[in-house]
């Protein structure tokens, strides 16, 4: 299920008669080939980029006498008037650097971009996919980023000190509140969408634009593609399911819809391939994705994105609390079922107005539950009678949550570079939770309770040049929740100094807010904004090539919850208190060794937090002091056969020990709490491509291993809530990976172009 959803997209084909073919070459004034230089018809959205040997190439059905135009930070804006007379043509492009706005530095602190050249390519689409151990998931491939934590066994991302739930997704600029799959507690989730669906990926690891909030620590924003470049068609088969897609685009290309379906089903996997957990129903997914865009003028879009998801999952594990007993007879089992139902659509539009104005505007729908049923078994398979589980004897929960959002923004480009931005965002949201539990009577309803907010948020943001190397970024958010019945306002700013050509200083600073999560919004009507106020500096060194990223940070958090307060609604209330601080570096290399792309990164965290039922100031069980990762991957054109590979490192993560210091316990010892560690994370992962063309169909097969050496890998612990046995010790278990190793064998095939030359320049 992990590489189904990650590899389609590559093997999309299209099919489409072209009236004239435009190629070239684009070189400086030295004679130095560029790449990732922007060439398109002015007014048009036919164009492409230039590759790595600074060739391009597009189809275009204008007609007559056109301009094309070339685009480059730091080099001059070139337009070349070009006839259209026949079906081929060859334009070579020469750009010449530019002394004045275009050498001006950019802003780049606390993100990682991948949609946006002038602030350096990080990871692309193909980057993604091609991660080895990443499973095709954009979260999964940002885990080898620096400041991501590896929390394998959570829902979420987890970065620089802050939970899962302080990361948000955001595509087309509006919130995604269900990103992450159905999940089981202990096992993780990913990501729900295709990385090919989007341009590229930013990922902003602090002090990010004052156009997004709603996230506390990180905001991942994603923006979809236009028009594709022609019709298509593709089937997947693997391992662990089946799948295909149509992609039509109208002959005039100012229109395309498409469709696609997958079929996910791991049961045959998880019978040849042994797993630590039993599943009674392995999980079984289908999706169904739609897509709709249609240009509105030479330089309008309207964009729509959607899809139908349906996924189950059984499982049954050893009851910890039964096995704190010393009568066999008595070890039970637990049995955790999930099925949930997401559907979620998102309409975008923009538009290039008169006088230098842009207008971006986004609606977005989803709807997500969770029916959840949870049981106590015995050794013959049956509800349990045992008077010591009673109160947790057979629980069903159904969890709701409806969204609405609406955003517009408005965007004037003024002299040198300036830009002015403004805008409005609203969101309706209704989350429910019914929780029901059979005891000695039928079903008694023990929570039925229900959230509604109305959020309001207006924003403004300015792109200052000051001079060509010096630059800054103002903002200020304002946000006002109906729930919580109240308003912040939250400044941000940036600034950069550029040192050299090559490189620059960044600094950043803002203030962040967040409602606290539902769990405890649900048994509380009393609790406020979390707040978060981040402190960046950043140096960048970029030759052509290469990536050199350096970053600092230090994050003070402000009322989080804490989830054991005295005299508080229900022991809740936002008195919890902490700071991240800490050091990172990212270095990508495509040239120091001939024919491997490889990055390298670090991270060293220092965190502390106060919070939920924490009895002090300690490191969360999230967040682990030191992360590492390195990625290579290397494409022989010879044999069409590449090799990608991942190692990654975590030093070991605190953890809470009921044995010494239960914070549910009077006699806790506050100096014991979180002070054991669990072993070190390492794993190795490997991915083996080939590719091959079979009967016209660009296919390609795949074989990935992730952990082939068997490392073995403990994300925690689990303890029993009861001294069965009257030891004093509660009975523990280690928190572990489905399984050691996770294998994919898969066929992608596509019909109607060739993606052997993208895959090789990718180094597939």
């Amino acid at each position: 299920m992990k590489w189904i959803f990650s590899l389609i997209a590559l093997c999309s084909a299209h099919l489409l008669f072209s009236q004239t073919k435009i190629s070239g070459t684009v070189k400086d004034n030295k004679g130095q080939t560029l790449i990732g230089v922007n060439i398109a018809i002015k007014n048009s959205y036919d164009g492409a980029t230039s590759n790595s040997n600074g060739f391009y190439e597009f189809e275009t059905f204008e007609k007559d006498t056109v301009t094309l135009t070339a685009t480059y930070m730091g080099f001059v804006p070139l337009e070349k008037k070009i006839v259209l007379n026949q079906p081929t043509l060859k334009v070579d492009l020469t750009l010449k650097e530019k002394v004045n706005d275009l050498k001006a530095v950019v802003i780049s602190a606390g993100a990682f971009e991948a949609s946006d050249e002038k602030k350096g390519t990080v990871l692309k689409a193909l980057d993604i996919v091609t991660t080895a151990g990443s499973n095709g998931d954009n979260y999964g491939a940002l885990k080898t980023l620096p400041g991501a934590q590896q929390t394998n066994d959570r829902e979420g991302l987890f970065v620089r000190g802050g939970t899962g739930y302080e990361t948000q997704t955001f595509i087309d600029g509006t919130w995604v509140k269900n990103a992450f799959s159905a999940a089981i507690p202990d096992l993780g989730a990913r990501g729900r969408f295709n990385p090919f669906i989007f341009k590229g990926t930013v990922f902003s690891t602090g002090g990010y634009s004052a156009l997004y909030g709603g996230a506390l620590s990180s905001a991942v924003i994603l923006e979809t593609i236009d028009l594709p470049e022609r019709s298509s068609a593709n089937l997947n088969l693997s391992i662990l399911g089946i799948g295909g897609s149509l992609q039509q685009l109208s002959k005039n290309k100012k229109s395309s819809w498409g469709i696609g379906y997958n079929y996910t089903n791991l049961s045959p996997y998880f019978k040849v391939i042994r797993q630590n957990v039993n599943f009674k129903q392995a999980p079984v997914a289908h999706q169904i994705d739609l897509n709709y865009r249609v240009k509105t003028s030479k330089t309008g879009i309207l964009k729509f994105y959607g899809y139908i998801n349906q996924t189950k999952i059984n499982v049954q594990r050893d009851n910890i609390s039964s096995f704190d007993s010393d009568d066999l007879n008595k070890h039970y089992r637990d049995e955790y079922g999930i099925q949930n139902a997401n559907i979620y659509g998102n309409l975008s539009y923009k538009e290039y107005l008169k006088k230098d104005w842009k207008i971006n505007i986004g609606v977005c729908m989803s709807y997500n539950q969770d029916l959840i049923g949870s049981k106590i078994l015995n050794q013959q398979g049956s509800v349990i009678q045992d008077s010591n589980f009673l109160f947790r004897e057979w629980v069903d929960i159904r969890n709701r949550n409806k969204l609405a959002t609406s955003k517009i923004v408005l965007e004037k480009s003024l002299k040198n570079l300036n830009t002015i931005r403004f805008g409005a965002e609203y969101i309706y949201s209704r989350d429910a939770i019914l929780v029901e539990i059979e005891k000695l009577n039928p079903f008694q309803t023990v929570t039925n309770r229900q959230l509604d907010d109305h959020y309001k948020a207006i924003f403004a943001e300015s792109d200052i040049y000051i001079t060509n190397d010096i630059a800054g970024k103002i903002g200020v958010r304002a946000e006002h929740s109906s729930l919580l019945n109240r308003f912040n306002w939250a400044p941000r700013i940036s600034a950069a100094y550029k040192i050299g050509r090559k490189g620059q200083a960044s600094a950043a600073y803002g203030l962040f807010y967040q409602k606290p999560e539902n769990t405890y919004l649900f048994n509380s009507n009393d609790l406020q904004f979390m707040r978060a106020d981040h402190y960046v500096l950043n140096y960048q060194y970029q030759p052509k090539d290469r990536l050199l990223r350096t970053e600092i940070f230090y994050k003070k958090y402000r009322s989080l919850v804490k989830t054991n307060v005295y005299q508080a609604v229900n022991g809740l209330a936002n008195t919890g208190d902490g700071y991240a601080r800490g050091f990172e570096l990212f270095y990508r290399d495509k040239k120091s060794i001939k024919g491997i792309d490889f990055w390298i990164s670090y991270s060293y965290l220092d965190t502390k937090r106060d919070f939920l039922n924490y009895l002090r100031s300690v490191q969360p069980d999230f967040a682990a002091n030191h992360t590492a990762s390195l990625v290579f991957k290397k494409f022989w054109t010879k044999y069409m056969f590449g090799i990608n590979g991942t190692y990654t490192y975590a030093s070991g993560r605190p953890y809470i020990n009921y044995n010494t210091s239960n914070p549910n316990s009077i006699n806790a010892d506050a100096q014991k709490f979180m002070s054991d560690r669990t072993m070190d994370y390492h794993t190795i992962n490997l991915s083996l491509n080939y590719l091959k063309t079979i009967r016209k169909a660009f296919t390609v097969f795949v074989l990935g291993v992730n952990n082939p050496f068997g490392f073995k890998q403990v994300f925690g612990y689990n303890y029993a809530s009861q001294d069965l046995n009257g030891d004093g010790q509660f009975y523990r278990r280690e928190i572990l990976p489905t399984a050691r190793q996770f294998v994919f064998l898969g066929m992608f095939m596509s019909w109607g172009i060739d993606r052997t030359q993208e895959a090789i320049d990718g180094n597939l």
